[in-house]
């Protein structure tokens, strides 16, 4: 049996992903919660590790990769005027080590072994963005990237990432969309789903309101993946069919680019 397939919310009830992201919209709620899957201490998160396709990967050796894929997050830094900037969930600081090195360079981590691999280029702590020391370091862009639906109170960090942007600051931010043209396909069976540590669910819908409402002015909203290494005439071929995991495609993640 899919394991997915008998995921509840936090209230318990079962849960089914397009019937819940549509309920985002009634209730004005920002989040779908889950309750935690797994229990993953954070040395272990960069271990290698079998994907969604059954492929094996070690994403401590995907350097170039990764970088190749954040071209349109770089181009956006590398117009701005270099200041301090603050990576959060920066994971072995492959976006620090690729910005200009004008830049006064700071990140958080909870993992020893990437954060090893960041202190190389950059200040870094190893924490807990709730445990960070980091509050009365203003900065003048934060990068939260693939961070927010791992947290329980997503809400509460970034009215606290806000606070710690200078004026005319700028955060970026991505996270999947639970709600995208992939997610409605395959339900449960949605990739971004097999991360048992994506515990905060939220839609496109749900996330331009939070960062309105808790004073960011949204600049652009991208959905990376025509120019990034997921675009393959096999991904493509693999949305034919609704069966097994989705593929990747384009709308499943979605990045901010806000000010404040």
């Amino acid at each position: 049996m899919d394991p997915h397939n008998t995921l509840k919310t936090i209230d318990g009830t079962p849960f089914n992903l397009p019937i819940a992201m549509a309920n985002l919209y009634k209730t004005m709620d920002y989040f779908v919660a889950l309750p935690p899957r797994t229990h993953q201490e954070p040395d272990t998160y960069w271990d290698p590790k079998v994907d969604p396709d059954g492929q094996s990967r070690n994403r401590l050796k995907e350097a170039q990769t990764y970088v190749s894929n954040i071209r349109e997050e770089l181009k956006f830094i590398g117009r701005l005027t270099p200041g301090k900037v603050l990576d959060i969930g920066c994971g072995p600081g492959w976006l620090l080590s690729a910005i200009d090195p004008a830049w006064d360079k700071y990140g958080v981590e909870p993992s020893r072994t990437a954060g090893s691999i960041t202190a190389t280029h950059a200040n870094i702590e190893i924490a807990n963005l709730e445990d960070a020391d980091i509050q009365s370091k203003p900065f003048d862009l934060i990068v939260m990237y693939h961070v927010v639906e791992h947290l329980q109170n997503p809400v509460d960090a970034l009215k606290a990432i806000r606070s710690m942007i200078l004026p005319k600051g700028h955060m970026i931010l991505g996270t999947p969309d639970f709600d995208s043209g992939a997610a409605r396909r395959y339900g449960t069976n949605y990739r971004l789903l097999h991360d048992p540590t994506h515990i905060s669910l939220f839609s496109n819908d749900s996330m331009h309101r939070l960062l309105r409402d808790i004073g960011f002015k949204i600049q652009k909203v991208e959905y990376p993946f025509f120019d990034t290494s997921y675009f393959t005439r096999q991904t493509l071929l693999n949305l034919l069919s609704p069966q097994g995991i989705s593929p990747p495609f384009y709308g499943n993640f979605m990045t901010f680019y806000c000010t404040v």
